[in-house]
């Protein structure tokens, strides 16, 4: 008997204690959103319209980012963005975090060729882009390609490498009609069917893309389908090399993820090279926070994409992101591999002001903001809390956001300006 008090007290003992630090977790938490969430003096003076976005001048090379892949509002704002670079900055291009087989499609559409939108956007192996804002951002590049003059047309690329097999079909018309390869050659390597990347065919991929390129030779970027060969040649060699530097093929890991954005950042430059030849030598990139920021937020990863153009580049890289208050992302779940609807806080003082400024978003330039002893000078020199939600989803999540929806960083060092929304809504999937 004795003992069996002894247990219960001690059980009695630990589960206050997980109550008590379960409560002061969560009361900090509150207390943070309830910080964050205050006014701050004046703020009138510096929200902007997003119309009111002005890049630097020297910028070659603009990213808008996205601090929720599965949100609405974020999608509309590459178009926004795109439309104000355009028409007021002369861009010529626009490439997305996608594989460049996948965009190389669109693009063809883009220059006046027949085809459907809706089954290029389900051909992209992210159903994120399935929706109505992608849509409506093709048909306008689409359609003001319609009266541009040459030297002033669109083209849309991708700058990923992690679906091959959309490059497949483009592939193999091209290498048996240029005669760098027979069919049974091809299908030998790559299939018969699609391009089926393993540890074991990767090699054989590599070294049979590598004698094509070599038959290839120097090429005229202004030529698209050599264009397209070389590029999505690239983008397939790439994600064979995955196979074969990460094995496990997974891009969540440290390793495949410094690998794809060093990748990505590569693709990226080959791409505004080519637009210096044969356009304005400006380009638009969309592509997750994450990916486009200036500096590294987490002590575990390497440089990120943005990290190694904002060295190579300079001043010609100009990097918007983005944050929401609260976002009602449609997002990937780990569990069950389907998708769902979930709904988070991203704590940021600044995105809170975009409750006072129209339509709940607002432009902030970090370069207008001057004044040393001002709140907003001081929040973005400083780390802070934002929104950093990714494709994937586990309820985990609900219990530790600062671990895991949030990251804090100094918002001046990650980007030069940024966008911000108040309440934004899930995209929708089609």
């Amino acid at each position: 008997m004795m003992i069996l008090k002894v247990v219960k007290r001690i059980f009695i003992v630990l589960f206050c204690l997980i109550f008590v630090l379960v409560l002061g977790y969560s009361g900090t938490l509150l207390f943070e959103n309830i910080q964050a969430h205050q006014k701050i003096a004046n703020i009138e003076k510096s929200i902007q319209p997003i119309d009111a976005l002005n890049i630097n001048p020297k910028a070659q090379l603009v990213s808008i980012g996205e601090a929720a892949h599965g949100s609405s509002d974020f999608q509309e704002l590459k178009l926004d963005v795109l439309k104000k670079l355009v028409q007021e900055d002369g861009f010529t291009a626009f490439a997305l975090e996608a594989d460049y087989g996948e965009c190389a499609t669109i693009n063809r559409y883009i220059q006046g060729k027949e085809g459907s939108i809706d089954k290029m956007l389900q051909n992209f192996s992210f159903p994120i882009y399935h929706t109505e804002q992608m849509k409506n951002l093709i048909q306008w590049m689409h359609d003001y390609n319609q009266s541009a003059p040459k030297d002033k047309k669109l083209r849309f690329y991708g700058f990923d490498m992690q679906n091959p097999e959309t490059s497949y079909d483009f592939l193999k018309h091209y290498c048996l009609s240029h005669g760098y390869a027979t069919e049974e050659e091809f299908d030998s390597v790559l299939g018969n069917e699609s391009i089926t990347l393993d540890a074991q065919n990767a090699q054989k991929v590599v070294d049979f893309l590598r004698g094509v390129r070599d038959k290839m030779g120097n090429y005229n970027p202004s030529i698209d389908d050599d264009r397209d060969a070389a590029l999505e040649i690239n983008s397939v060699t790439q994600a064979a090399n995955t196979w074969l530097s990460t094995p496990s093929q997974n891009s969540n890991t440290t390793d495949g993820s410094n690998s794809r954005d060093a990748d990505m950042a590569k693709n990226v430059e080959t791409l505004l090279k080519i637009e210096e030849k044969i356009g304005s030598g400006k380009m638009l990139i969309a592509a997750h926070n994450g990916h486009i920021g200036k500096s590294i937020y987490s002590k575990i990863m390497g440089n990120t994409m943005g990290v190694i153009l904002s060295k190579d580049l300079g001043e010609k890289y100009y990097a918007i992101g983005t944050d929401f208050w609260e976002v009602t992302d449609n997002i990937k779940t780990f569990e069950a591999r389907e998708r769902s609807i979930q709904k988070f806080i991203s704590a940021d003082p600044l995105a809170a002001q975009a409750r006072f400024a129209k339509e709940g978003k607002y432009f902030l330039d970090f370069s207008t903001i001057t004044d040393q002893n001002s709140k907003i000078y001081h929040l973005i020199h400083s780390p802070m809390r934002m929104g950093d939600v990714g494709e994937g989803y586990m309820w985990l999540m609900r219990l530790f956001p600062n671990q895991s929806s949030r990251i804090k960083v100094k918002p001046s060092q990650m980007f030069d300006s940024m966008i911000f929304v108040y309440k934004a809504k899930p995209i929708q999937i089609f």
